[in-house]
Order: C-alpha cells, then structure tokens, then sequence
C-alpha cells in the first residue's frame, strides 16, 4: 500500500483517504494549503489501485495505514474521508479511538442501503449498474470506452466491492469525534444515506455547507471546506 505525504512534515498528521476513482498522489493538489496551515497530509492509495494481490477490504486499508503511522512514531493524527473515501476514514477511526482525535467526513457517502435507494447522480447510478450487471472483464471494457485509465477503473471496482458490501467492521460505538462536512443537495453522495450513517454514531457535528458538495468541490478553486478543516487540524497538535 502506498502512502503520499504533503504539506508541513512537522504540522499536525492527516489522514486522507481519498474518493473513488482516486490515487493518494492526488493530494498534492493541496500540498500548498497543507503547508500554509500546518497540515502533515498523508494520503493512502488503496492497494487494489496498483493491481496489488489483496482482496478488497475495509480491514486491509485499516492495517497497513495503521502500520505505516506506527513506523514512523505517530501516535496522534486525525483522519478524513472524501464521497468513497469516507468510511474508510470512519473504518479506521472507529477501530484505532485511541490513535484518531477526529474524524472529518466530506461528501462522503453514507450507508449503502440509503445510498442506493435515494442517490440520482447518472454517472453514479451508471456505475452502479455497471458493477452490478457486468463481469470483472466486461466493466473493465466499459470504463476504458469511457477514458478512465485501467488501474483507476480496477481501484473502482474494489472500492465498489467494499462500499456496497457488509460494514460489519465498523464499531460505530468507537467513534472518536466525527465532523460531517455536506452539502444538502448533493447528488453524488445524498445526504440521507448520511444521516442513516451518523445516526449510528456516539458523538458527530453537522456542518452543512454549499461548499461540501460533489459540484461545489469539483470548482472551488479556493478549496474553502478544506481551508476550514486544515485550518482547524492545523491548530490542534
């Protein structure tokens, strides 16, 4: 599994894990910010995105991002997820309340019972089908007609696997603090399925924002819900 850093290496550890179809070195994009705000950003590829022979699992991204902050002497970070990456970040969080401080979920998605059931994205909704009608080969075929690059679409279909499988290993009861950054009208990750999700939590706080959603991320060149959350990480070493 592969870890990215950016930002401050003496600022304050972050956990990211990133959305679907997305690798760590994605981060990058805000390693200025990170900087600027005394953030450590560290961004875990999940290892099904390089071909890497793990049966795709909440459990396996928990264990070696587990490993690798305890390879390097962290013993406090806070963690957050964005749209697919989120309950992962909530996995992790959930299952190491001694290690995370905080969990921050943005756009995430919910549970996937809510999430299926009330989500109207049509990319979303095509993946959705895709995954659910087609062989491994067949979905594959698919997405490269649509240009998404073959190690981005096998990350999809792993990430597809867990997400709409058991969240049996998730201890909702856990949790350390969970800081739910949404926007009301998203499409991608609809915010009733998030609902379901954090009703099942001991402590959370909704921050509804304009810009939390899929949209609104996708073109803030500012990144103002992220400035929010590195700016309050930042402070908190």
């Amino acid at each position: 599994m592969e870890f990215h850093e950016f930002g401050s290496k003496a600022g304050t550890p972050l956990v990211f894990f990133m959305g679907t179809p997305q690798r760590g070195e994605a981060g990058n994009e805000f390693s200025e910010l990170a900087s600027q705000l005394n953030v450590r950003l560290i961004c875990p590829t999940r290892p099904w995105y390089n071909g890497d022979e793990y049966e795709p699992s909440f459990e396996v991204c928990t264990q070696q991002t587990l490993r690798y902050l305890h390879a390097d002497g962290i013993g406090s970070c806070y963690v957050m997820g964005g749209s697919g990456g989120g309950p992962f970040a909530l996995h992790f969080s959930s299952n190491n309340p001694g290690l995370v401080q905080g969990c921050y979920l943005l756009a995430s998605m919910g549970t996937p019972e809510t999430f299926t059931r009330t989500v109207t994205s049509p990319p979303t909704l095509q993946l959705l089908e895709l995954f659910g009608t087609n062989s491994y080969e067949g979905a594959m075929e698919v997405l490269g007609t649509w240009g998404l690059p073959r190690d981005l679409a096998h990350g999809a279909w792993g990430d597809f696997k867990v997400l709409m499988g058991h969240w049996d290993s998730i201890p909702y009861a856990n949790a350390p603090m969970v800081y739910v950054h949404h926007g009301e009208d998203d499409e991608n990750a609809p915010i009733q399925s998030v609902r379901d999700l954090v009703s099942r939590l001991p402590r959370h706080e909704w921050r509804i924002s304009d810009h939390a959603s899929h949209a609104s991320l996708a073109q803030d060149e500012s990144f103002t819900e992220l400035r929010r959350i590195f700016g309050e990480v930042g402070k908190l070493r």
